[in-house]
């Protein structure tokens, strides 16, 4: 500790000596009024209160140094989704475990180590109490945990990370994979039986989740037998508490898993639900697996796309790709060979009128393609066919001009070239009907990789929606890339930009699986063939089939005569429950006249709803629709604890792993990891003295005592 000056210390002398001269001034001429003693204290007083004062001027600082600990911080992930209490020794986890780690935790004196405990299934949950676990989890991310402890903890003394799973992933990525460039050790402990426990089980059922009327769907179960030599089972197929069909299967030591084909023609159209039973055996460690319930959408046609494209390309693949999932479409491809027009499939002969909606890659790509494009441009204005086009590096925009009054955007002034570009999508996305994704939708889009812009300068119409800019070396520069319209009945939607098939496979390094990108196409291709709905009010779901762990969610509308919102209303929804029970709910108002309601804990099965909408006295409208739930049996599939995963968090990691009965020991060996070091700090702290009241008192004191002196010996 040492005292710093703002201005220079030499002052301090020329101080003193002015303060005593100050003093000498004052004091000289009363040697006849007060004695001696008592006025060399006065005089002493008085010097020290001017010597002080004058100090103080100098603004001195007191300078400390003081050290700071930050002890290790040991974060605690307790597994708690259902497979953790399906197995045999059940009650274990609920009577013993929960005091076991209890004392596992208080193993770690606080003032050496600080302990975070954090639940975790398909989400991340604050806080652990050992003496209320409950493990209700619908899933398991243990990737996504760990992801999040290492965001939360970042830049502070994370020594380690405790898991305690029984290695059950399902869903995220693989725990494994998720501890790339992780500096922390991971001591995993392994919860549940590694031993086959005897289980028959519905593996998996394949289907078409949209299906045609009148035609054979086929439905293939897929059934796996653990731990039994030999299980003479039946496979049943329900629908509406009627059996479909039922079908033997045998299977045992030998063979283990077996499949059943089912064949069903639905006799009307919508929402249809199907049960799938095997039989139960003895001594089963659930029944929960050994009923599957599907959701079959079935309508009356398919839908007819046109693709035409420049040249194969990677982009197509990755439409088709998407499509094909979509029993709904039927693709034809016009692909050209060369810029002389010719096709591998030519499209002279077809009627175009036929087709539900136009898809444009690269197309035109020379003026040989302008016949192609006039009749294109005839089916768009004679029957109001949707149209999508993706302009790429090689679309001849002259050539496209028969198509401008059809398109979002449309080039003032044509560039043949084309740049390198990262598409950014709007918050503004969000309140179009075709975004039902979740909020993280658009940073995820967001960082997809680049793809190549044509650098015309594009206009967007007055009825179009810009959704997309473009960014330029990571300066946002506003030019549009992705952009919708609506309008005399006819929509459009304009992408401008080639190697999109980059973004969808963006969404399977994030997500292992192309859901983002695919689910994006699908609801604009959904948008683009629905004819705009004129209703002034309306209740939808947001999906036809939700599974067991989402809520249910329903979005409504209303307008006026001018077709304006209309805020304030009361939207009422008496939902229909597949017992026959009614329930009745109200949306709420999100804001702009946009309501909304989230369900959660529906049990499975096929759902109707009636929804009226009033403002005041005044009825605005009625509405209905249907939706199903099916019943998440995801967490009870596989329920045999996968230790490897849980010895590779810990080989990769160099931390420990243990089994759950050798929880008392693991402490010891974390104390001892090299990463369990306090972190040491030295913290600057400067303090003005002239902030010490203390100084402020004792000067007074003086003051007074030098006053007190004074009155007594009549100098006042």
């Amino acid at each position: 500790m040492n005292i710093a000056f703002t201005y220079s210390p030499f002052w301090i002398i020329p101080i003193t000596i002015l303060a005593a001269g100050l003093t000498w001034i004052m004091y000289r001429k009363t040697s006849d009024q007060i004695p001696l003693i008592p006025r060399g204290i006065v005089a002493l007083f008085r010097w020290i209160v001017l010597s002080v004062l004058g100090i103080l001027l100098l603004e001195p600082i007191l300078q400390s140094m003081s050290k700071l600990t930050f002890p290790p911080i040991i974060v605690v992930l307790q597994d708690v989704s259902q497979s953790i209490r399906m197995q045999k020794d059940s009650s274990f986890m609920r009577n013993q475990y929960p005091e076991k780690l209890k004392n596992f935790m208080e193993q770690f004196p606080a003032d050496s180590f600080k302990m975070e405990g954090y639940r975790f299934d398909n989400e991340l949950y604050t806080g652990l109490k050992t003496d209320s676990l409950r493990y209700k989890g619908d899933g398991t991310n243990i990737a996504e945990a760990l992801s999040q402890i290492q965001s939360i903890y970042e830049n502070q003394n994370l020594g380690g990370i405790v898991v305690l799973s029984d290695g059950i992933t399902t869903s995220g990525k693989s725990p494994v994979y998720a501890l790339e460039g992780f500096k922390q050790p991971v001591f995993s402990v392994l919860l549940g039986d590694t031993t086959l426990q005897k289980d028959i089980k519905i593996k998996d059922i394949v289907f078409n989740e949209l299906a045609y009327f009148n035609t054979d769907i086929p439905i293939k179960v897929k059934v796996q037998d653990d731990g039994y030599d030999a299980a003479e089972l039946k496979v049943t197929l329900v629908q509406d508490g009627n059996v479909l069909d039922t079908k033997p299967l045998s299977l045992g030591k030998n063979k283990t898993n077996g499949e059943v084909d089912f064949v069903v023609r639905p006799k009307k159209v919508g929402l249809q639900q199907f049960t799938v039973n095997v039989s139960q055996m003895p001594e089963e460690i659930t029944y929960r697996n050994n009923t599957r319930v599907i959701s079959i959408n079935v309508i009356e046609t398919r839908l007819k796309v046109a693709l035409f494209a420049a040249a194969p390309h990677p982009d197509l693949g990755a439409l088709t790709e998407v499509l094909k999932h979509e029993e709904g479409y039927q693709i034809e491809e016009f692909i050209l060979k060369n810029k002389a027009g010719e096709y591998y499939n030519t499209p002279a002969a077809q009627n175009f009128s036929n087709y539900d909606i136009f898809v444009l890659h690269n197309f035109p790509n020379s003026a040989a393609d302008a016949a192609t494009v006039n009749k294109i441009a005839e089916a768009i204005k004679t029957n109001n066919k949707p149209l999508i086009c993706f302009v790429g590096q090689f679309t001849d925009l002259q050539t496209m001009r028969p198509l401008y009054d059809y398109m979002a955007l449309t080039p003032s002034a044509i560039n043949p070239k084309s740049e390198e570009v990262v598409a950014v999508f709007t918050d503004n996305y969000k309140k179009h009907s075709t975004f039902t994704f979740g909020d993280n939708w658009i940073n995820w889009i967001n960082t997809a990789p680049p793809i190549y812009r044509n650098k015309s300068e594009w206009t967007p119409k007055a009825t179009a929606e810009v959704f997309a800019t473009a960014k330029v070396k990571n300066i946002p520069m506003g030019y549009p890339v992705f952009a919708l319209q609506s309008h005399l009945g006819r929509k459009n939607m304009v992408f401008l930009g080639e190697n999109f098939w980059r973004m969808r496979m963006h969404a399977f390094t994030e997500n292992e699986n192309f859901d983002g990108f695919d689910d994006w196409v699908f609801n604009t291709m959904k948008w683009l063939m629905v004819q705009d709905d004129k209703r002034k009010f309306k209740v939808y779901a947001t999906k036809t089939a939700y599974n067991g762990n989402e809520p249910v969610i329903l979005k409504g509308e209303g307008y006026d005569d001018s077709y304006n919102p209309i805020p304030g209303m009361e939207i009422k929804v008496a939902i229909k429950f597949p017992n026959g029970k009614v329930n009745d709910y109200f949306l709420t108002e999100t804001g702009q006249a946009r309501y909304a309601l989230e369900i959660f804990g529906l049990q499975e099965g096929t759902y109707s709803f009636t929804a009226t909408g009033k403002k005041g006295d005044k009825e605005i409208g009625t509405d209905a629709g249907q939706f199903s739930v099916g019943r998440n049996d995801i967490e009870h599939v596989n329920l045999r604890a996968d230790k490897e995963v849980m010895q590779q968090m810990a080989l990769r990691t160099k931390g420990e792993f243990s089994f759950v009965n050798e929880l008392d020991k693991l402490a010891a060996k974390i104390k001892k990891n090299e990463n369990m070091k306090p972190i040491v700090d030295y913290k600057k702290q400067k303090k003005s003295i002239m902030d010490w009241w203390q100084i402020l008192a004792a000067l007074l004191v003086l003051l007074s005592g030098e006053w007190i002196v004074r009155k007594w010996y009549s100098m006042l």
